[in-house]
């Protein structure tokens, strides 16, 4: 950020902290939320979904969703660009089944045309039989939970397009969420609407699958042909939580899930488009009349600008044709904008001036402050005005959309190392102002005014006001925060920074016209809040990963001492999402259900509590929920303190492999043998590793005492660790070397699903951070296609039973942390269940490395790799507790040091988000 030249004065005022109010969570527009993630993640997914049904014909046959669209890809590349977000994108359509058409994609400026060539091609999908609301919000929860299974708060949202209501076209079909109800009449047509509805809204149901998994809905309504706007209701509350016509749908509307935007015409859409195309910056609107003949005072949308903003982007319309938007600068020098085919690039004052028409009536224009510009030219007051200039409309109205980033960004400083814990008042908190490349700037050179204030919302989505309103120049003064009433368990901070701009004043210093007041820009930063000194460690999350089919599946709790844990009987689980026909899910035999029955950890060890989740049926979909657990001191049961902890499973159904079989004839026998062909050379062609730089290396350690040890000391990296790059990824790979493992990319014999990496490591057994970790024809680890950030531990069961061989794979600018944390937390328990596998049947041949651990030479691979069982449970065999449901009794379970040692999320030490 360039320093300023001169200061404003400084303002008066003293630095206000609240006292910690507690209210429900307030209600943020969603875009605003979604824009706080990516400013404290700095990258995000966005699914932009476009309706493909045959309506559209009528609806839109100008195809303006796809102006509308290409638009917002635009905007939101420049907006990735300008406040340093890195935002990928996938392009998928439905109709009456979900498809995506554009792989997820990092949106930037050389994406960007690919992207758009994508969109572009919806002109000619218009030929969809079905509105399937419920076939396009399960594809997209599908889509976006892929991505989120790797990362912890991950910024998620979709942009939903339709041009109608939830509806079917009648036909000898059946939906998966009516079985055994056909379209074929009338009345099965409004039944299966009516089961699709009941599905999306019913609690727990596709609606609060999203909404539980973080996943954020713009939904746009193109109320034209013969659509309505009360076609959109169900829609609207979709994307909103607002009830429909009485009814609400989903339990979760808070924080608000989405945002809901009803169109019209192109120009509608576009401006429904640009609303969220730069999250988290709102543009400033503005609405007048226009000008008759030449430009006027009265009907001008005017904007401040100071040399705190990089850029300005608006987007105008007026109502009427012909008219010229006017761009006046500081000095009241003109730039007329007439209508041309063609984007143009112009010049007033020496500011630089791009624009556009997007219809005929709405113009888009950018304008960057100049690097070495006098501040003349840049600062002071800016204005647009729509001109008519025979006056043939002098009633016509005009509207703007003005977004000005001065991507300036509210930041906790030293947040890594600040402890915090529940009950207690924190001391010595920094807060500061941070640019797009997150480097400190100085509050005092702001021409105008800033505030900043903190929030924190709790694990009971309680809000607590924790500092209002710091003034720019008490904003670099450490602060307390009042944390006495903030329950332990996750929370996210929300700092707000409101940034106005200098006055323009005259050159004798009369204020000519106050500052623009910008919109707030939030940051919001996730956080565990620690239960008070003294207490046990529970980790911030409970993730049992993929489950597929019915049954009882494991999961290792892990708990540091100090202190005693237990499961609340009287309230053991919460169920904020489940798929439908799954049946009442339940933990079952805990092992310490009571004060007295607690699972006891002594201070410095670590421990385990196991429980098992139950399943009753199969069932394709998210469950969310969280189980309330109670801690308590060493020896001071009574000072129990109620923690919840969320879950998370990814629910599949089985393939049901008789079915599959008898399909898979029935199609050789039809003659669709080239097609399936096909199917499988773009399989393969797509089973590659992406190019993108990778940093591989191995490390000799130990696995003891349910820890991970380098040197006998707790895995660390050290400097000079992660130097070499591995080789060949100039472009995407299927066979790599990753310091001596080979990394071989497997198609697998299904057509359809994704390709995976076999780590072969010379007859090493091998076990990964991934989902299935091996494979259980081999004993091999096995990794996703994009082996980016994951690790694998390497064993040869000849050798020390405690000894292997680690390889971390971390992509270039990937901050390791987290992976280091993932890896210290859950690679104890994957060697366990991998020592468990030596001398079975699944193992491969050991013993037959290098005497150094590294794999022998290796023969030619196999693309298509071969077919694999499916995946071991991921927690290990059910352990034998007593009872069969519910929480009955069980033998108690004291302290494990072979257990896996706990993630210690409420580690104040721990980098938020992991």
């Amino acid at each position: 950020m360039k320093k300023v030249a001169a200061l404003a004065a400084v303002l008066l005022g003293s630095l206000v902290v609240a006292a910690p109010a507690a209210s429900a969570a307030p209600q943020q527009s969603a875009v605003g939320d979604f824009g706080g993630c990516l400013a404290s993640q700095r990258e995000g997914d966005l699914l932009l979904m476009i309706d493909e049904s045959g309506s559209l014909q009528v609806s839109d046959p100008e195809a303006a969703r796809v102006s509308a669209a290409n638009y917002l890809l635009e905007q939101l590349s420049s907006f990735g660009g300008s406040a340093g977000v890195a935002l990928d994108v996938s392009v998928a359509g439905f109709s009456d089944d979900f498809t995506v058409h554009a792989p997820w994609t990092r949106l930037d400026g050389g994406s960007l045309p690919a992207l758009q060539d994508e969109v572009d091609r919806f002109r000619s999908r218009t030929n969809g039989v079905d509105t399937d609301y419920w076939a396009a919000l399960d594809g997209a929860r599908g889509a976006l939970a892929d991505r989120s299974s790797t990362a912890a708060n991950r910024c998620q949202a979709v942009a939903w397009f339709s041009d109608g209501k939830l509806d079917f076209t009648t036909r000898d079909a059946e939906k998966p969420y009516a079985p055994g109800v056909s379209l074929g009449t009338d009345a099965g047509v409004q039944q299966i609407i009516a089961a699709a509805s009941e599905s999306i809204c019913r609690p727990a149901g596709i609606a609060d699958q999203l909404r539980s998994s973080g996943i954020v809905t713009f939904a746009v309504g193109l109320a034209a042909g013969t659509a309505q706007a009360g076609d959109f209701d169900l829609m609207r509350s979709i994307a909103t939580g607002e009830p429909a016509a009485g009814q609400a749908c989903g339990n979760r509307t808070s924080p608000r899930p989405g945002d809901f935007y009803l169109a019209q015409n192109i120009d509608d859409l576009l401006f429904a488009f640009d609303a969220f195309s730069s999250p988290g910056q709102a543009p400033l609107e503005n609405e007048t009349g226009v000008c008759v003949g030449q430009v006027c005072e009265e009907a001008q949308h005017r904007f401040v600008l100071d040399n705190s903003i990089g850029s300005v982007t608006v987007l105008g319309f007026a109502d009427a044709d012909g008219l010229v938007p006017t761009l006046v600068s500081p000095d009241g020098a003109e730039l007329a904008m007439p209508r041309d085919n063609a984007p143009r690039s112009l010049n007033v004052d020496g500011v630089g001036v791009d624009y556009r028409w997007l219809s005929a009536r709405s113009v888009s224009f950018t304008m960057r402050q100049p690097a070495l510009a006098n501040p003349g030219q840049w600062q002071g007051m800016w204005a647009l005005v729509f001109v008519d200039p025979d006056g043939s409309d002098p009633a016509a109205r005009s509207k703007s959309n003005i977004h000005i980033s001065g991507n300036l960004f509210p930041a906790w400083l030293g947040q890594d190392v600040t402890a915090i814990h529940s009950g207690e008042k924190t001391s010595a908190i920094q807060l500061g102002i941070v640019d797009s490349d997150r480097r400190e700037i100085d509050p005092s050179d702001l021409l105008g005014s800033a505030y900043l204030s903190v929030s924190l919302v709790d694990s009971a989505r309680v809000a607590h006001e924790l500092a209002s309103r710091i003034p720019k120049n008490g904003i670099d003064e450490p602060i307390e925060l009042d944390l006495t009433s903030v329950p332990p368990g996750e929370a996210t901070l929300r700092l707000a920074l409101e940034v106005t701009t200098a006055d323009a004043r005259t050159a004798s210093g009369t204020v000519i016209a106050p500052g623009t007041q910008l919109a707030p820009q939030y940051v919001d930063v996730p956080l565990t809040v620690a239960p008070p000194v003294g207490y046990p460690t529970l980790p911030n999350r409970i993730d049992f990963g993929t489950v597929e089919g019915s049954g009882r599946f494991p999961v290792e709790i892990p708990v540091g001492g100090p202190g005693c844990v237990w499961l609340d009987s009287a309230e053991p689980i919460r169920i904020d999402a489940v798929p439908d026909g799954v049946g009442d899910v339940a933990l079952v035999n805990p092992a310490a259900t009571s004060a007295e029955r607690c699972l006891a950890v002594e201070e410095g060890a670590q421990g385990a509590l196991t429980v098992e989740l139950d399943v009753p049926e199969a069932g394709n979909g998210s469950l969310n929920g969280s189980v309330r657990m109670m801690m308590a001191p060493a020896g001071e049961l009574d000072r129990a303190m109620p923690v919840d902890v969320p879950f998370t499973a990814e629910l599949q159904k089985p393939l049901d492999s008789g079915r599959f079989l008898l399909a898979f004839l029935l199609t050789l026998f039809l003659g669709i043998a080239i097609p399936l062909a096909l199917l499988y050379v773009l399989k393969w062609r797509a089973s590659r590793i992406p190019a993108e730089t990778l940093k591989a290396q191995r490390f000799s350690v130990t696995i003891a005492d349910g820890a991970v040890l380098r040197d006998g000391v707790p895995f660390t990296l050290r400097d000079g660790d992660l130097t070499e790059i591995v080789r060949n990824l100039d472009k995407p790979a299927r066979l790599l070397t990753a310091d001596g493992v080979k990394l071989e990319a497997k198609t697998g014999l299904s057509p359809v699903g994704t390709g995976y990496v076999r780590v072969k490591a010379g007859g090493l057994l091998g076990s990964s951070g991934a989902k299935p970790d091996h494979d259980p024809r081999t004993g091999e680890a096995r990794l996703p296609l994009a082996v980016h950030n994951n690790w694998v531990i390497l064993h040869d069961p000849a050798g020390p039973a405690d000894h292997a061989s680690l390889l971390l794979l971390v992509g270039a600018g990937s901050n390791p942390v987290r992976l280091i944390e993932d890896l210290n937390r859950r690679a104890p328990g994957a060697f366990a269940r991998l020592r468990e596998r030596v001398g079975s049947d699944d193992t491969a041949t050991p013993g037959t490395g290098a005497p150094d651990g590294r794999p022998a030479p290796q023969s030619s691979f196999d693309p298509f790799g071969a077919p694999t069982a499916p995946p071991a449970p991921t927690f290990g065999a059910p352990p034998a507790f007593g009872g069969s449901s519910g929480f009955g009794a069980a033998p108690h379970r004291g302290s494990s040091s072979s257990a896996a040692p706990a993630a210690q999320p409420f580690d104040p030490f721990r980098p938020p988000g992991a």
